[in-house]
Order: C-alpha cells, then structure tokens, then sequence
C-alpha cells in the first residue's frame, strides 16, 4: 500500500552535531523557512522533566540548550508542550500567548522553536511551505483514537486556509506493531479511529497495534498526500532511542524540534 512506499530508508537521514544526534526528514530539508529535528537518545540526549529524581531539571535545560544551540536557534524563545495524551491543539498567536495543556502546536510565527517529546508514541511534523506555517503532534493511543493529526490539519484549515494538498508530513521514530501490543478494547477503539483493520496484528496471546500506519491513515484521510514515515522502531532500535515500554519509568525522551527561520 502507499503507507509501505513512503516508509523508505531514503526519506530519512540520520546526522550527528557533536552532542546532539537525530534525523532529518530529506524532503523537508529544501524548505529554506524551517529547521526541524528528531532526535535520538545519544549523547543522553533526554529531553523531558517527567522523572526529576533520575533526569535532574538542570541537565534537561542544558540537553534543551544544546538542541537549540546545534540547530542554530534561540533557547529562551523555546516552547515546549506540556504532553497530556489528550487531542487539544494550540493554535500559537503570540510568543507571550499562555501554553496550557496541549499535544499539538501550529504557528506562523518566526524564531519561536517548538519541542514536543515521546518515547514510544508517535511523533508528526506537519508544514505548508506556500503559507509557511509548521506543526508539531504528539499522538499516543490517546490521540489517535480521537485523531489528533486528522484534526490538527483540519485546525490548519480552518485558522490559516491551506489546502490538505499543501501540507508536507512527517512521522517520526515511535513504537511498531512488533512490540506495541494492547488490550482489545484499545485495538477495537484503534479500528473504529481509522476504519481499518489493518493497523492491529492478531498474532500472539494479545493484539498488536501499529500507531504510525494509524496515524499515516488518519493524515491520508484529510487529504494530505506528501507523507514520509519513519523505519525507526523505538522498541527496537533501543540503543539509537528510548522506550517507555522497553525501559520503565527510567526511559528518557526525545523529542522533535521545528522552527519557522527568515529565509537565507
């Protein structure tokens, strides 16, 4: 299926920027108006404060500060999502503009860098370059099963009215349907989310879903046609990231970063 063709090697590059490692997703990378990062957990590249007493707060901001200082943006106008597994959306106005709880973000706005951070769930990157506007989603289980991706490009036409044909997608490094079993009332939820049977595999004892081909699905619904999906497999490939289902409580976070820049 198209989901299969897009989910090639080739799309992705991985890059290394001495204390910061992480992905580039190739198609975005002619658009001279944005700069964008999945990172890895090299480095001990953990981004979140969700476990203090393993991750002190001091070494996150630093981590942060070196996301921002490798990619050439500015760390005190950085704004990161406070991660709720929910389906809000922030729609970023003002740099001053209050966060609240959120999992995903879309903004015009220039030299705000925006983070969000996830180990096992899915990552996405959205971008209209024909009206420069970015966005950035967090979609666990949560999400997916009320769209929060679908429902974040209808946001994106609503407020700035681009088209679904306008919009550039990328999802980023998260768990795969190897490793991601759930309860069946959570498969059956996950069906009912994306009308297809194909994101869970009964194979085994309890169902296996696979959320990026969920979310790929919900984005190819609402008429996004440039996906580019990422092989990388945070229960898998656990020495390139964390897992949360993997590693525990003690799993840290990558997270992707995205930024609005004047063109060079």
């Amino acid at each position: 299926m198209l989901f299969q063709k897009q989910c090639e090697q080739k799309a992705w590059n991985e890059i290394d920027y001495g204390q910061v490692k992480g992905w580039h997703c190739l198609p975005f990378l002619k658009f001279s108006n944005l700069k964008h990062l999945f990172t890895s957990k090299a480095y001990d590249l953990n981004l979140a404060k969700h476990q203090p007493t393993v991750f002190p707060e001091k070494s996150v901001d630093k981590n942060r500060q070196m996301l921002c200082k490798a990619l050439g943006l500015e760390y005190e106008s950085l704004i990161v999502l406070p991660i709720v597994h929910s389906d809000n959306i922030l729609i970023l106005e003002s740099p001053t503009q209050e966060i609240g709880e959120a999992d995903a973000v879309i903004t015009h706005l220039i030299n705000i860098p925006l983070l969000i951070t996830a180990a096992d769930c899915v990552p996405i990157l959205l971008y209209v370059p024909e009206k420069n506007i970015v966005g950035l989603i967090h979609a666990g289980w949560r999400g997916t099963v009320n769209k929060i991706a679908e429902k974040t490009v209808v946001a994106m036409l609503e407020h700035y009215r681009v088209r679904p044909s306008q919009i550039y997608a990328a999802i980023g490094p998260a768990i795969g349907r190897k490793r991601y079993e759930v309860n069946e009332d959570v498969a059956q939820l996950l069906i009912d989310a994306t009308e297809s049977e194909e994101i869970i595999d009964r194979i085994g004892i309890k169902p296996k879903a696979d959320l990026k081909l969920a979310n790929y699905i919900q984005l190819d619904n609402a008429g996004v046609l440039n996906i580019f999906t990422s092989e990388m497999d945070t229960a898998v490939h656990t020495t390139k990231l964390y897992s949360h289902r993997i590693q525990g409580k003690r799993a840290g976070r990558q997270g992707l970063i995205a930024c609005l820049v004047q063109e060079t």
